[in-house]
C-alpha cells in the first residue's frame, strides 16, 4: 500500500527553511585553514607573563614535542586574528616554539576572524586536552574569560581576605590549591566557599599550613555535618587556641585508628573531637555531643550518589573529582 509523503515546493521549502533559521539561529564558524608564519605569531600570556589566558611555556612538552618530532603529524594551530589583523595563538604554543627551532617558517592554522578576547579564553578553556594545563592555569583562563563562579570564588577570598595564587608560594594568607576552592564551590556553592574560608582565616589568621588542600576539603566536610549545629566563631576559638600543630596531629592520630576513607576527612574529624573535649569538660550529655564522623562505608562515592544535608544540592552537575562520602546529619544543639 502507498504511503502519502508531504511533498515541498522549491518555494515552500526555503520559506520553511527560513522559518527554521529565525527560531534557531545558526552560528556559522568563524575559522578558515590557512598556513601561518609562527615568527609573527602572539601568545595573550597569563601571570606572570601577562594579564591573558594562556599558560606559560612547558620545558617538559617542549621536551617531548622535540623528541617525537614528526613535520606530517603537525595538527593545525588554533589562530584568532584580532581587528588589528594580529595573530593570536589560542592552542598550539608548544607546536609554534619547536616548529621554529625545526626550521618550519608556516604552520597549517584554524584562523578565526571576530572573536573577542573572552571567546579566545573561553576557547582555550575548551581545548582543555592541552597537555600539561594545571588547575592554576584553567581557572586563569577562566577569569580572563570572565566566568562568573571564577569571579565569584575571587570575590568570596577577597572578602575573607585571602588571595588565591598558586604561582605566589607558600605564603601567609594565600590558598594555593584553587582546585579546592572551585570544588567546594562546586558542591556547596558560594556559601560553603565563604563559611571554609571564612571559619579557617579566623581559626588561625591566614597561617600557610592551614590553607592547604587536606585542610580545606576537611572544614568543609565539617561544614556539611556540623555548621546548623554548632557557632562558627566559637568553633574557629577552640581549633586557633589549639594551634596548627595540634591539629595536624590529632588528624594524624585518626588517621592511624580509624578508617574515614579520604586523608581529608581526618581534618574534619579532629576538628568535631575537639568541641566535643569542650562540651565534656562543660557537662554536656550524650545527647548533647557532636554525632560521631561516619566510618568508611564507600568514601569514594559522588556526593549526588549519597543522601547527606541540603547543602550539597547546590550544584546538580559537580565536573571535579568524587568527593569524601558524606552522610545525612542528625540534629544537635548549638553550642
Amino acid at each position: 500500500m502507498a504511503v502519502d509523503r508531504l511533498e515541498l515546493t522549491d518555494e515552500e521549502g526555503e520559506e520553511e527553511a527560513r522559518e527554521l533559521v529565525a527560531k534557531h539561529p545558526i552560528r556559522m564558524p568563524t575559522y578558515k585553514l590557512e598556513r601561518v608564519h609562527v615568527a609573527v605569531l602572539n601568545v595573550d600570556y597569563s601571570q606572570p607573563f601577562g594579564t591573558g589566558y594562556a599558560r606559560p611555556l612547558s620545558e617538559g612538552r617542549l621536551r617531548q614535542l622535540r623528541r617525537d618530532w614528526e613535520p606530517l603529524a603537525v595538527s593545525p594551530l588554533t589562530i584568532s586574528r584580532r581587528d588589528d589583523n594580529s595573530l593570536w595563538v589560542i592552542d598550539g604554543n608548544h607546536r609554534r616554539v619547536v616548529a621554529y627551532e625545526k626550521g618550519m617558517l608556516q604552520l597549517p592554522a584554524m584562523v578565526h576572524t571576530g572573536l573577542e578576547r573572552l571567546t579566545e579564553a573561553r576557547l582555550y578553556t575548551m581545548l582543555g586536552t592541552v597537555l600539561g594545563q594545571t588547575p592554576w592555569t584553567r581557572f586563569q583562563a577562566k577569569l580572563a574569560a570572565l566566568d562568573e563562579q571564577a569571579l565569584d570564588i575571587m570575590r568570596i577570598a577577597q572578602a575573607n581576605e585571602v588571595e588565591i595564587n598558586f604561582v605566589a608560594g607558600y605564603k601567609h594568607g594565600v590558598v594555593r590549591a584553587v582546585a579546592r576552592c572551585e570544588w567546594i564551590y562546586a558542591r556547596g556553592g558560594p556559601q560553603a566557599l565563604d563559611w571554609v574560608l571564612g571559619f579557617l582565616m579566623e581559626a588561625f589568621g591566614g597561617e600557610a599550613e592551614s590553607l592547604g588542600e587536606l585542610q580545606l576539603e576537611g572544614v568543609f566536610g565539617f561544614y556539611l555535618r556540623y555548621a546548623d549545629k554548632v557557632d562558627r566563631d566559637e568553633v574557629a576559638g577552640i581549633l586557633g587556641g589549639a594551634g596548627m600543630n595540634s591539629w595536624h596531629d590529632r588528624a594524624s592520630s585518626i588517621w592511624s585508628r580509624i578508617d574515614l576513607g579520604p586523608r581529608s576527612n581526618t581534618y574534619g574529624h579532629a576538628i568535631a573531637d575537639m568541641v566535643n573535649d569542650r562540651l565534656k569538660k562543660q557537662g554536656k550529655s550524650l545527647k548533647q555531643l557532636l554525632q560521631p564522623w561516619p566510618r568508611n562505608l564507600g568514601a569514594f562515592q559522588p556526593y549526588h550518589d549519597v543522601k547527606f544535608s541540603s547543602r550539597m544540592n547546590w550544584s546538580s552537575k559537580p565536573d571535579h573529582n568524587p568527593a569524601p562520602q558524606q552522610l545525612s546529619m542528625q540534629q544537635s544543639p548549638m553550642i
